[in-house]
């Protein structure tokens, strides 16, 4: 078991407020090392919580048209998603401050909320300088500062309000854990996290507001 007795409670508490179905798919290795396990068995339990989480397990190995369409780089990884909505990439384990991010996202996307109305406005204002080509958002957190919880949900914010707001789903956005891929660290030249790491070519440290990340990621950063 992964998940301790409070994480069981808190996510339990928090899943019982969705109104649709959200799926986790699990990309792990047939040949499971102790990381790909623990995130496959923290989905399975988390699906034990709620008659509203599914959870599907690829084996990357046999899974080359899947890694291409939700356009995986690393293993493990949990993609989540929903119906008619943008998915979200989560690379590594997500515990301690990073399970409250899975728990955001996952009841974000199992909720009927909408987009912030300013963020909609800003998108909207701004539709014809929007990017007509896919834009990659790396967020790096750690699991052990608070502060990712905040990033995380910043990076959320945009990716709902572009679907909402510009009809497009051009933000490819993944949260990468550092402790388990600390090469993103290196490859992004972060100098402090949570950071932003815009297509492969822009580092953001936090903090950064959501017309920020929408400027430089969708409005004319190219």
């Amino acid at each position: 078991m992964v998940l301790n007795r409070a994480a069981r409670k808190e996510a339990e508490l928090r899943l019982g407020q969705i109104r649709r179905s959200v799926s986790i798919h699990v990309f792990t290795h047939r040949f499971e090392d102790s990381l790909s396990r623990e995130v496959r068995q923290l989905a399975e339990e988390l699906a034990e919580l709620s008659s509203r989480v599914s959870v599907e397990i690829s084996d990357a190995t046999e899974s080359g048209d899947l890694l291409r369409k939700f356009r995986l780089d690393t293993i493990p990884a949990l993609v989540l998603t929903t119906k008619d909505a943008p998915e979200v990439r989560l690379y590594g384990l997500p515990l301690v401050y990073s399970f409250d991010i899975l728990l955001d996202i996952v009841t974000g996307l199992g909720s009927l909320a909408e987009a912030k109305p300013e963020l909609l406005s800003y998108m909207q204002n701004h539709a014809g300088q929007a990017s007509r080509s896919l834009v990659t958002i790396d967020l790096l957190v750690s699991r052990y500062q608070n502060t990712s919880i905040e990033a995380a949900a910043a990076l959320w914010r945009i990716i709902k309000a572009e679907k909402a707001g510009l009809g497009t789903e051009h933000i490819i956005g993944s949260i990468r854990i550092v402790e388990d891929f600390p090469n993103w660290v290196h490859r992004s030249d972060a100098r402090q996290l949570p950071c932003l790491f815009i297509d492969s070519s822009i580092t953001i440290p936090w903090p950064f507001t959501d017309e920020l990340i929408a400027e430089k990621a969708l409005f004319g950063h190219k």
